[in-house]
């Protein structure tokens, strides 16, 4: 069977259809691939940019594989993405691609992206590929990447029997606990709960040096996001005090916003929090937990995901440089104004900005 490969700015009626078949084998596809969430990338977190559907089809016209990206334009930066705004998973989304045909279609998609950025003129590339994918497609069908970094997140398969929980024994305990000290979970009612929720994060963020997420952007998932987003808030005493924000698409549950205000920690509203929005995942289809990337493997935020279960799994960051000239341009440029222009998207690493010293 022969594939053919285009690119395009244009999402076709059969594209959730195709998304929503990986439920039946979990993690290629995700949140973050679906409309809502690409509309999300180019109306919001990066007003101005285009969305890029790289596709490839079978004879009979349909879906076998899909790159989302988009192309990120600014006063100085352009840049094709796969995909942006704090790293999302992106790549080649393609059924069975261990398999040999998959193989071959994910290394035709990411030639195909390449020459779609090189044609729209971008100054670089960036793909991060799906959780657990082989590298080898990616690195063939680049012709060789500048930089390629190694990253890793945390996952969690959740049981085929609804009955049976996914936690481990200590994290059971301290779900019960969190329910007899008279913790309530029920879902973001407003906009104005949903700002309490965020100001609560926001100092989390703070406290860690973590970058924050714009109410803003929130505020726009809440409202655009639909049977995807898990909003929910944890009340003590009648007072929000913590809340979690989750997408789902493809089988995954992503863990997207999770804050709790430092004093009420001893009550654990953040695990009861997860408990109710994985229960409410598995009720519509998932059986993967994608707690996404932390700070290290030494950071709070990484044991937590550790202690309800997360295992490692691994995945890349592919950097392509475009143009002759465009690194000594990002040096120019500086970390400081390519981040101001294009926020929590990976252009380049910011080490690689450092001018060499040739004394």
């Amino acid at each position: 069977m022969n594939e053919t490969y285009e690119a395009s700015d244009v999402i076709d009626a059969g594209y959730e259809r195709f998304l929503d078949a990986f439920s039946a084998a979990p993690g290629a596809a995700l949140a973050y691939h679906y409309p809502f969430y690409l509309r999300f990338l180019t109306q919001t977190a990066y007003p101005g940019s285009e969305l890029r559907l790289v596709t490839a089809r079978d004879d009979g016209g349909a879906l076998t594989g899909v790159l989302p990206a988009i192309h990120v334009r600014t006063a100085d930066v352009t840049a094709w993405l796969s995909l942006a705004y704090f790293g999302p998973n992106g790549g080649a989304i393609v059924h069975d691609s261990t398999s040999a045909a998959g193989t071959t279609i994910a290394r035709s998609l990411v030639v195909q992206a390449c020459a779609d950025a090189r044609d729209r003129r971008c100054d670089s590339m960036t793909i991060y590929t799906p959780l657990d994918a082989s590298p080898a497609p990616y690195r063939d069908g680049l012709g060789g990447a500048d930089f390629e970094i190694e990253r890793v997140a945390q996952v969690l398969r959740l049981p085929a029997d609804a009955d049976v929980s996914p936690w481990p024994r200590k994290v059971r305990y301290d779900i019960r606990r969190a329910v007899s000290r008279g913790v309530i979970v029920r879902p973001i009612a407003s906009e104005f709960e949903l700002d309490q929720v965020w100001e609560i994060y926001k100092i989390n963020c703070c406290d860690t040096g973590t970058p924050v997420k714009p109410s803003a952007h929130i505020r726009r998932l809440f409202q655009t996001s639909g049977p995807h987003g898990i909003f929910l808030a944890a009340e003590y005493g009648g007072a929000i005090i913590a809340g979690l924000v989750c997408l789902m698409g493809g089988g995954v549950l992503s863990y997207y916003l999770p804050c709790t205000r430092a004093e009420s920690r001893s009550l654990q509203p953040g695990l009861l929090l997860l408990d109710h929005a994985v229960t409410l995942a598995r009720a519509a289809g998932c059986s993967l937990l994608n707690f996404e990337a932390s700070p290290g493997v030494a950071s709070s935020v990484h044991q937590f995901k550790a202690r309800a279960g997360g295992e490692p799994v691994p995945y890349r960051v592919f950097v392509k440089l475009l143009a002759s000239g465009v690194l000594e341009k990002y040096r120019s440029l500086g970390a400081d104004r390519i981040g101001a222009q294009a926020p929590q998207a990976f252009i380049i690493p910011f080490s690689a900005l450092a001018t060499p010293d040739y004394s």
